[in-house]
């Protein structure tokens, strides 16, 4: 069964462009992208990986994060936050609240992000269906 990722993500643009690599390697990519849906949108997705933005409509992503992590059904979901907002406080407090990574989005270069979350769900490359050229 193909691993699912949830993006929180607002922008449809950046959500398209993240998506396609993902789903060319066979993720079951969803999306939400309003932030007072995201936390019910999680609960019934029940995904492998979050990827969440700061700035949503609704609900700030920290905000999000803190819920998360508080319900028994999600705290030990992996949510990595992927935003432009790579404030030292912004990162200080994600780390804080239980964030597994941080990714500021111009520094992710789409075809690259199969690989990262592939290390984050801790499959093999067999399983993710990357290649690794040696």
């Amino acid at each position: 069964m193909p691993k699912k990722v949830l993006f929180i993500e607002d922008d449809d643009s950046f959500f398209y462009t993240f998506s396609i690599p993902l789903n060319a390697k066979g993720y079951n990519v969803v999306r939400v992208s309003e932030g007072f849906q995201a936390v019910e949108k999680v609960l019934v997705e029940k995904p492998d990986l979050i990827f969440l933005d700061i700035v949503l409509p609704g609900v700030n992503g920290l905000d999000i994060l803190k819920e998360l992590r508080e319900k028994d059904e999600t705290k030990n979901m992996k949510v990595v936050m992927l935003t432009n907002f790579g404030t030292e406080d912004n990162v200080k407090r994600a780390m804080e609240l239980g964030a597994d990574d941080y990714y500021s989005k111009y520094n992710v270069v789409p075809s690259e992000l199969p690989e990262k979350v592939a290390v984050l769900l801790g499959e093999t490359p067999e399983e993710s269906g990357i290649k690794v050229v040696s």
